[in-house]
């Protein structure tokens, strides 16, 4: 979702990223976009239209200090949209939301996250299965599985994904690695720079 500036063609600067910024957290406490109904196909006028035009909508699961950044984040007028202000994020900073969080001990990396995901394990079937991450959902892992995991430690993958990556042979085509597990050649920027040659990373 652009934000308004955006889609009008003005200048815009860094202002545009919060507003992403709250979109993202909206969608992670309402599992849906702020300016579209789960399962409801839209023109992109459509959207751009209720972006530029109509309130967001919150559902009671939103508290008020969620909905109060959700708010402030996707304010429709950039200058009053909350975010980099004056050379700091001190008005971000103060929200209710981020009130249980030290904002010097976070920066220092002294803080724990307080979750760890286990790169190989596979917490949901797909990705309309997410469910809670505290444990494995009804995934049994074969001996293909795990060699996969042991080389492509990811984090989420869902299983559909994963068995199309080994049965096209696509994960192993891009992990061939020269001997000793040196660079190949076409990911070796002295060797392309040696034959006069460029790089494309698609």
């Amino acid at each position: 979702f652009m934000a308004p500036e955006l889609i009008q063609k003005k200048e815009y600067d860094y202002t545009v990223d919060y507003f992403t910024m709250g979109v993202t957290l909206y969608e992670m406490i309402a599992a849906k976009g702020p300016f579209r109904v789960r399962g409801e196909k839209v023109e992109n006028t459509e959207v751009a239209r209720r972006i530029l035009n109509d309130p967001v909508s919150y559902t009671p699961v939103f508290s008020k200090d969620c909905k109060d950044i959700c708010e402030g984040l996707m304010h429709k007028d950039p200058e009053k949209r909350l975010g980099f202000k004056n050379n700091d994020c001190e008005e971000l900073k103060k929200q209710p939301f981020f009130k249980d969080i030290n904002w010097g001990c976070l920066e220092g990396g002294m803080l724990p996250p307080p979750f760890v995901p286990d790169p190989k394990a596979v917490y949901a079937k797909g990705i309309d299965d997410v469910g809670a991450f505290s444990s494995i959902k009804g995934v049994v892992l074969d001996k293909e599985d795990t060699d996969f995991y042991n080389d492509f430690s990811s984090g989420n993958v869902p299983i559909p994904w994963q068995e199309e990556m080994i049965e096209t042979g696509v994960f192993g085509e891009m992990n061939i690695w020269g001997e000793n597990g040196k660079l190949p050649n076409d990911l070796d920027s002295s060797f392309v720079e040696a034959k006069g040659g460029g790089c494309v990373l698609l």
